[in-house]
């Protein structure tokens, strides 16, 4: 539009001029995102991975910048200030004193038999010695266990009894089976616990001569997680007592039964979901496996369960209560973690100064949460009452200054939208003492998965990703209660199968009582 035409049409020049205006303010807009996109991607690839986070140091980047934009400063001549003389402690070292439990293994070294003799005939008599410690190790050892039945017969062959008599073979967890007991509970924890690929034990196994293919391995492990299935049901029955529960879920990868495709294009994303205790209430903790993420997966494992829930803001959660949020005897709690990792993302992206205030004040609430961790429910009610309620309202006055001003696609009104779409939720945690402040107990479980698929790579099918989620069920609550978790399955495995379902609760790891004698027979 040339000048004549602005002179001659100023109506229609002014409205033009306001689409440009618009255009302009759209393309900033689009290009702030776009740059905190590149700064958030350059974080994730190069950066620290760390949340760890000082107040002090929003003051402190404001102090950097108001120095870099002050003229310098005419030099001043230094002055000697004599500095008082300290002494520096220095940190322990040195051996530590190995355990009393480990068995000794005494290798004595002695002088030469003519030595021990005097010039004048007499033995030299012994007065003492003097020890030397080291830690030693012995590889594990395969052996073969012959189990003999001996048979009895009857010469007589009197009517009515029986000719020969033996002793029954004794019940299996995993019948018909060349692996002993022993063996897959050591096979068992190194996979799922120590996180080892069947490949790696297939290579330990082939050193000691024993050749055993992965297939063999990964079918020991199928059958034995499927048997242990009532005991997983037991803990999961517990947990669902304690009326609280944290849930989280990551993807693995599973390798579908369609032989007609490719094993390259077989691989689909499935999920291992957990749920378990707060710290407070004990260390049940139970893995599920589904094919998918759908609302499907938790409303089946939750089917029965009347309580409350910890977890992120997946709507599949929601839909647990079809009909609001806290109906059929479900309550959804919020995650502060996941709250304050928004922000803190929004701080790293630019929006410095908006996103260390809310992360300052998030780290507030935790300061609170530290002072009432061994505290009674009633001392823990009162001081989320006195400290957190002023802190959280702060927290919601800034989010409700701020978001209808903040482009709803940066970081910082991501996370503000995060946070108000799940406002009720993140604060039902300061009226409740038994609820956690945050979904922490989840994740914590949760992240062995995530270091196991690096190692084990997929899951071979759907009867294998149900068997490994019971086995981790078990190892899992093993670790949180305190419990060796081989010598706990080699026990289980052993009393199981003489069992009825509602005679386990003697195995449950808190009530498992260990044998007086780890014999390996």
């Amino acid at each position: 539009m040339n000048l004549e035409t602005i002179i001659s049409r100023p109506a229609e020049a002014l409205i033009l001029l306001q689409k440009q205006e618009e255009m302009i303010e759209l393309f900033t807009k689009e290009i702030a995102s776009f740059k905190e996109q590149v700064e958030w991607l350059k974080r994730q690839l190069f950066g620290r991975k760390s949340e760890r986070f000082n107040p002090n140091q929003m003051s402190f980047d404001f102090l950097i910048e108001a120095i870099e934009n002050r003229p310098p400063e005419e030099p001043v001549a230094a002055v000697e200030t004599p500095v008082a003389a300290h002494t520096r402690k220095s940190a322990p070292h040195g051996r530590s004193v190995l355990p009393e439990h480990l068995d000794r293994v005494v290798v004595e070294v002695d002088i030469p038999e003519e030595q021990k003799i005097l010039s004048d005939g007499r033995e030299r008599p012994r007065i003492g010695y003097d020890d030397s410690e080291k830690l030693a190790y012995e590889p594990g050892r395969l052996y073969v266990k012959v189990t003999r039945r001996y048979k009895y017969g009857n010469p007589s062959a009197s009517e009515g009894e029986p000719g020969v008599l033996q002793a029954p073979l004794a019940e299996t967890l995993v019948p018909r089976c060349m692996a002993d007991d022993t063996l897959l509970a050591h096979v068992a924890v190194s996979k799922y616990g120590d996180h080892l690929p069947a490949y790696r034990l297939e290579q330990i196994l082939k050193r000691s001569g024993i050749r055993i293919t992965r297939q063999t391995i990964c079918g020991w492990m199928q059958a034995l997680g499927l048997a242990l299935g009532p005991l997983v049901g037991a803990i999961k029955r517990v947990l669902f007592e304690t009326g609280l529960i944290h849930s989280d879920d990551t993807s693995v990868e599973l390798l579908e039964a369609d032989e007609r495709k490719p094993e390259s294009k077989r691989i689909r994303t499935a999920r291992m979901w957990v749920s378990c205790a707060g710290p407070r209430d004990g260390p049940w903790t139970v893995f599920d496996f589904t094919v998918t993420r759908e609302a499907e997966g938790p409303k089946r494992f939750f089917g029965n369960y009347s309580g409350k829930i910890v977890c992120d803001a997946y709507s599949g959660y929601g839909s647990l209560a079809e009909t609001g949020e806290c109906a059929d005897g479900i309550t959804l709690y919020g995650c502060w973690a996941h709250t304050r990792r928004y922000f803190f993302n929004a701080y790293n992206g630019g929006d410095r100064k908006n996103g260390a205030e809310f992360v300052a004040l998030i780290k507030l609430l935790y300061e609170v949460e530290a002072e009432v961790k061994d505290k009674s429910r009633e001392e823990i009610l009162a001081r989320r009452q006195e400290k957190s309620r002023p802190i959280i309202e702060n927290i919601k006055t800034k989010i409700d200054t701020l978001l209808p001003a903040t482009p709803p696609k940066s970081l910082l009104g991501k996370a503000l939208n995060y946070a108000a779409n799940n406002w009720d939720r993140l604060i039902r945690y300061v009226d409740d003492p038994q609820a956690d402040i945050d979904n922490n107990a989840a994740e914590n479980a949760i992240r062995p998965v995530a270091l196991g698929r690096k190692n084990w790579l997929f899951i071979g099918n759907r009867l294998s990703g149900e068997a490994a989620a019971n086995i981790m069920s078990i190892i899992c609550t093993c670790k949180r209660a305190g419990v060796e978790p081989y010598a706990y399955l080699l026990d289980v495995m052993r009393r199981l199968p003489s069992m009825k379902t509602s005679e386990l609760d003697p195995l449950l790891p808190t009530n498992w009582v260990k044998p007086q004698s780890a014999v390996q027979s």
